[in-house]
């Protein structure tokens, strides 16, 4: 048979009668979209998503079925077929309902594959379970403890009993990952040539460096301290985060081949210029370690300490005692965290002063809970208006407060109460109010702040107006969770990454995510599918055997508890997302686009030993009844065959059953 001559967005191509016209753009490297199509299959199905025009003739066809002839003019890319394809896809989309992602996923700043790695605890693949988690967060030993778990706030668990305990599962996988005699290691690409400044050792310092090095970059750590660490070091008490747990969490990158240089300042010992002339990119990464000020008279005093240099002395072993009575003001993790401290170091009484009410802190609840067991009072209401220091005390004046309307946060603004100030006598007196950023780093680097006093740089990349010079984490977002830090220390390595290659330095792209909406928004039936399962008790040491101790306080699951808290998951993440071709699709065509929030009536999933039939991510493409149809079902059907061709995840393979 004599071949066929074409043309596809201009390129001639020339293909056997009977080729259609989705392989004939194939064999000269154009791909066209396609939803219901499989190369397998003798019948296709009729979604439009590989809609093509034909010019000249003014027809619209689907590429998949429809054969080619000679002289055939073929557009596969227009202003209109862009808008074609979406319009069908939203008709799709429709149909189709379920979470791409878990909410706790959604939820989590560095984005962890939540439910992956739990599932790996719940089959003892501990080994997994670590690899999964530092493809997102490198420092897990340390997160594990310290981290506020927003994503446990999201978990979907929530419409049943208690949220899975996603922090001590983690810390749980990171625990057995330092104990193994070969830590996991991720895999090396081939060295760049290519040497990366890295200024600072929190944690997003550490974590670009992690991924810089794995991308095959060389990559020196320089910090002001003497190790490695920190606000995680210097600011977070041994009784919440032990040291060792930080060495353990640092050692990997060691054996990467990161090289560290302590006791080194920039602006001071090294500079913008010195960097330059040895590296190829900088990245910034030094935190907010300075104390906020009350703005009080008396706050300078004798007797009256910031929260993070309480701390810092504390846990460098330097911190005196603080006397009998001490009070902290303030209401984040600084504060708490000071004042546990101070009840450590042999204070008798402590008292936190907090402007709003103990809902409002914005510190982690349960340190709160535990800080108030340990027998220290909150003194809820109350704002220091001055301090003095009289006969060896630091006498506090504070007043009284009431609710207000809510302010820009959303709670209520507190007013004072006229006429009802009060005193209250301290030999220490810590103030926990606040951190910011020392905008003197971000001048000596040439790069300039922002109005809110933060490092300023392309809020996308990363970038500063120098080209090679990056910066993330608490100097730019302002004070923050550490794994917020985590995920922008992540997000910096990408950036450098492009521009060691010499490539345009982009943000990664927004995903299409479908999902049933926040936590108590999926269907009814959704959560029905799960029996209620008691929480596991995480083991904490007794409030005797914390006095005068700064002996870790929360201890980890044993291998048992922690296979059974893992089976708790709902497996909220769509098995298929890596392979599902609707997300594609979306992701190029709805880019801002979700399914719609209802109730689905035929809301179902089916989970058997190899397939798992999820109903509502069904948008009737037909794939699975024609391959039936093709392949008969005399016998049992190939299941992976199934699953692996469906484009939603309606169909896939069906994971553990849980409880």
């Amino acid at each position: 048979m004599n071949a066929l001559t074409l043309t596809i967005n201009g390129l001639k191509t020339t293909v056997q009668p009977g080729t259609s016209i989705l392989d004939a753009a194939a064999s000269c490297g154009i791909t066209i979209p396609t939803l219901c199509f499989q190369q397998s299959l003798d019948v296709q199905g009729a979604c439009w998503i590989c809609i093509v025009e034909i010019k000249g003739k003014n027809r619209f066809v689907p590429a998949c079925s429809t054969k080619v002839s000679a002289g055939m003019v073929i557009e596969t890319e227009t202003e209109e077929l862009h808008m074609m394809r979406r319009r069908t896809l939203e008709r799709l989309i429709e149909q189709h309902c379920g979470d791409c992602l878990g909410q706790c996923e959604l939820a989590c700043p560095a984005g962890c594959n939540i439910p992956g790695f739990i599932s790996e605890i719940a089959a003892h693949h501990d080994d997994e379970a670590i690899a999964i988690i530092k493809n997102t967060i490198p420092l897990p030993g340390i997160l594990g403890r310290v981290c506020p778990a927003p994503c446990e706030d999201a978990c979907r668990r929530h419409g049943v009993d208690d949220p899975v305990s996603i922090c001590a599962l983690k810390r749980y996988a990171a625990d057995r990952d330092m104990e193994a005699s070969e830590r996991y290691i991720p895999a090396i690409a081939e060295k760049s040539g290519k040497h990366v400044a890295v200024i600072g050792a929190g944690p997003a310092g550490l974590t670009a460096a992690y991924y810089l090095l794995a991308l095959g970059h060389e990559v020196t750590i320089y910090d002001e301290h003497p190790a490695a660490g920190g606000m995680m070091r210097y600011g977070i008490p041994r009784f919440r985060l032990p040291e060792s747990v930080i060495d353990k969490d640092v050692e990997p990158l060691e054996q990467m081949g990161a090289t560290f240089r302590f006791n080194t300042r920039f602006g001071k010992d090294i500079s913008t210029a010195s960097l330059q002339s040895a590296f190829d990119a900088i990245f910034l990464a030094v935190g907010a370690q300075q104390a906020a000020a009350m703005h009080i008279p008396g706050e300078h005093e004798t007797g009256v300490l910031s929260g993070i240099e309480f701390l810092r002395q504390a846990n460098e072993g330097v911190a005196e005692h603080p006397g009998a009575n001490v009070v902290v003001v303030g209401g984040g993790n600084t504060a708490v965290d000071a004042a546990r401290t101070a009840l450590r170091l042999g204070a008798t009484t402590v008292t936190i002063l907090y402007r709003r009410t103990k809902e409002e802190m914005p510190a982690n609840q349960q340190e709160i809970n535990e800080a108030i067991a340990e027998g220290i009072t909150l003194h809820v209401l109350a704002l220091p208006v001055s301090m003095r220091r009289m006969n060896g005390f630091t006498e506090i004046t504070a007043i009284a407060m009431r609710q207000g309307e809510p302010d820009e946060s959303g709670r209520k603004k507190p007013v004072p109460i006229n006429g009802s100030e009060f005193t209250i006598a301290a030999n220490t007196v810590i103030s926990a109010t606040g951190q910011q950023v020392d905008c003197s780093i971000a001048m000596a680097a040439g790069i300039g702040t922002s109005p809110e006093g933060t490092f300023d740089v392309n809020q996308a990349t990363l970038q500063s107006n120098i080209a090679g010079i990056f910066s993330a984490g608490d100097c730019v977002t302002g004070p923050d969770l550490a794994i917020t830090a985590v995920s922008e220390g992540r997000r910096a390595a990408h950036s450098i990454h492009l521009f060691l290659q010499g490539k345009p330095v982009v943000g990664k792209p927004q995903q299409f995510n479908s999902s049933y909406g926040p936590r108590d928004q999926a269907p009814e039936a959704f959560y029905s599918k799960a029996n209620p399962f008691e929480k596991i008790a995480l083991p904490e040491i007794s409030l005797l055997e914390r006095s005068g101790t700064f002996r870790e306080v929360v201890l980890g699951l044993s291998p048992e508890d922690a296979a059974q808290e893992a089976l708790r998951c709902l497996q909220c993440r769509c098995n298929a997302i890596d392979n599902c071709r609707l997300r594609e699709l979306a992701a190029l065509y709805l880019p801002s686009g979700s399914c719609k929030l209802e109730e689905k009536l035929d809301f179902e999933i089916i989970s058997g030993t190899d397939i798992r039939i999820e109903r509502e991510k069904c948008v009737d493409c037909g794939i699975c009844v024609r391959t039936l149809e093709q392949y008969g079902t005399e016998h049992e059907p190939d299941y992976q065959k199934l699953s692996t061709s469906c484009p939603t995840g309606a169909l896939s393979e069906a994971m553990l059953n849980k409880k």
